[in-house]
């Protein structure tokens, strides 16, 4: 019975600690019939999938914190494919980012409808600030494994890296998609990202630290707590733990 207890015990204090999945809010403004004045355009909830993509989910975080994203616009746009934004601004100045970050592509998270993923250049680990959110089932933009041509040589589709998906406002991301573009795919109506914030926080760790076993960053009481506890379960079940 004392053993029961503790077990109850500690999982109150790993449940407690155990973070979950951060999420950011997108607030949106559109630009009305003055150029000038901008209106409310509704807003956007994604969460961000931490433990498949910790590199990305780290280096989108520090944007938003950092306010980088405010001001910028939604400047590509393709029915039937995504929309794209968190580069420009209205005058199309490009902002000057960080360093860019490794592709975690290879994460087995698809590009699906609603989901959110970095956009690159060809070469794959070349993703910054840049984003977009897919409005169907893309998996041709997927990570493929390693195949072989005729002459063996090995070669893969590295593919985009999803970190995300929309919570809510994917009514606010089908509105986007059905604006009218220029031919240069840009919405002839400014998509403004007016404020970008964190609306649930959590650690986010870039790095896997040794003794981390809950995913907060540190190693503390949960992390041994959660160790206790697997101990626990297993000597209650049989004396040779190894099995």
């Amino acid at each position: 019975m004392k053993k029961q207890i503790i077990i109850v015990l500690l999982l109150v204090l790993i449940s407690i600690s155990t973070a979950k999945n951060p999420q950011v809010t997108i607030l949106l403004k559109a630009a009305g019939e003055d150029p000038n004045t901008l209106v409310d355009f509704g807003s956007i909830v994604v969460e961000l999938y931490k433990d498949e993509a910790p590199i990305t989910t780290e280096n989108f975080v520090r944007y938003v914190q950092d306010g980088f994203y405010d001001g910028l616009i939604f400047h590509r746009v393709i029915k039937n494919f995504v929309i794209q934004g968190g580069g420009y601004d209205r005058y199309l100045n490009r902002r000057t980012t960080r360093s860019p970050i490794a592709n975690e592509s290879f994460n087995g998270l698809k590009n699906e409808r609603g989901t959110i993923s970095m956009a690159r250049t060809s070469s794959p680990d070349s993703a910054t600030s840049e984003f977009f959110i897919n409005l169907i089932d893309n998996y041709n933009l997927d990570f493929f494994s390693p195949v072989y041509d005729s002459n063996n040589q090995a070669y893969s589709k590295y593919g985009y890296c999803v970190f995300g998906r929309v919570i809510a406002g994917m009514d606010i991301v089908d509105a986007i998609a059905a604006l009218e573009t220029d031919e240069y795919d840009r919405p002839v109506t400014d998509i403004v990202i007016n404020h970008a914030y964190i609306s649930q926080t959590s650690p986010v760790c870039a790095e896997k630290i040794i003794g981390d076993i809950n995913g907060d960053c540190i190693v503390d009481l949960s992390d041994i707590s959660l160790l206790a506890m697997n101990w626990l379960e297993c000597n209650s079940v049989t004396d040779d733990c190894n099995n």
